[in-house]
Order: C-alpha cells, then structure tokens, then sequence
C-alpha cells in the first residue's frame, strides 16, 4: 500500500510529486514550499519511506499534474503511457529516457545488482556515502537523516524492479536538468536547465524550479 500526504492544501488540478531512488516524499518539501497556491501531494514510492514494496500501482486521482525526479520520472513516463487522458501535465526531472543497446543494458543490470548487494552487506552510513560520491551528484549531497530509516529489503526489490535496465526507450523533450549534470545533460538535444544545479534540481535549486513549474502549469 502507497504512502500518500497532502504536501499544500492549495487550489487547483493537484500535482503528484514522485521522488528518486532512496528518497520519500519529504524531498518535495523545499520546491513546494515555493507553491504554495497549489494543491500538492507527495506519495512514498514501492519500497520507500512508510510504503511496502510492490511491483505495481496505480494513482486514483481523476486528473492531475504528474512531476517525477529520476527514477519517479521513469515510473511517471510508465504512468503517462498507460494514463494519458487523466494526466494534465508531465513534468521530468533529471529522468533517462532509456537505454539503447543490449550491451548498455547488460551493464546496467550488473551495476544495480552490485548496488543492491552492497545496499544488503554495507551499513546503512557507508553505503550511502558511496552512493552520494557517484559523478552525476557533484558533491551535492542531502540530508542523510530520512534515508537512515528505510526498509532495506523493499530498497532492494525496488532498486531491481524498477531498473533502468528493464525500462523501455522512450522520446522524450523539454526534461529539466541541473547545469552541473554533465551525463544528463548530454542525453539530450535541448534540455531545460536549472542553475547551479547538478541532479537533484529539486534541492539545489528549488525556487528556480518553481517558478519553471508555475510557468508550465498555469
């Protein structure tokens, strides 16, 4: 069962917020902090937060905005394919659009099967450390608190399931990148770029994100 909160009591068509991997849904607290006309809600994906893994949900919302940073922005794209006619918007953050090649697959699929054995033998601590080092954070690291208290087995199915590996290639335009984000920035032809930012856009820069959103949404 998903963990789901209103994030703003505000107006309007709400906007679903879908955070990465080992997030939850208090990592939208800084952007919509910046909205606050609007009617936000976070969900806890599979896996994550006070939600229990599972293989697949559905959100029962008659018609919302959908925003999904990385792997939220991958499970959005699945979301929209399958839903189109109640989501008003989409909105992509630091998302890959899929891989191409098999041999781009394979490896990938090796590299979150190491991550997942290291999320199962590590401490919680050093493997966070260790995954916060990877390039595409450019030293950018959050508050580690939230992600001590998480169920490590349902990261680990999660970290698996919702693989890029398994994920179809999708086409994709107008996806938000942080300036600093070197690799995502160079999956694309014309990103939308956030300042000061490398791939959590939603932290580092949230009220530059805002007032992108705003724009997008009224």
């Amino acid at each position: 069962m998903l963990h789901v909160e209103t994030l703003n009591e505000g107006m309007g068509i709400p906007i679903v917020f879908l955070h990465g991997f080992l997030g939850n849904l208090n990592d939208w607290r800084p952007l919509v902090s910046c909205l606050p006309e609007f009617h936000c809600i976070g969900i806890d994906l599979p896996g994550h937060g006070k939600s229990v893994f599972t293989e697949s949900f559905e959100l029962n919302f008659p018609r919302f905005h959908l925003v999904g940073y990385s792997l939220g922005g991958r499970i959005a794209m699945q979301l929209q394919k399958r839903h189109s006619e109640r989501i008003a918007s989409l909105h992509l953050l630091s998302t890959h659009p899929g891989l191409i090649t098999d041999e781009e697959k394979k490896q990938r699929w090796n590299d979150d099967r190491a991550w997942a054995e290291k999320l199962q033998q590590l401490p919680i601590d050093e493997f966070l450390i260790q995954w916060y080092d990877q390039a595409i954070f450019n030293s950018f690291t959050p508050d580690l608190g939230m992600r001590r208290r998480q169920n490590i087995s349902g990261l680990v199915s999660a970290l698996l399931h919702y693989s890029l590996a398994k994920q179809s290639r999708f086409e994709i335009d107008g996806v938000i990148v942080g300036e600093k984000d070197e690799k995502f920035r160079s999956l694309f032809q014309k990103p939308v770029l956030i300042s000061g930012a490398a791939h959590m856009v939603h932290l580092e820069n949230p009220k530059e994100l805002s007032l992108l959103l705003r724009r997008r949404i009224i």
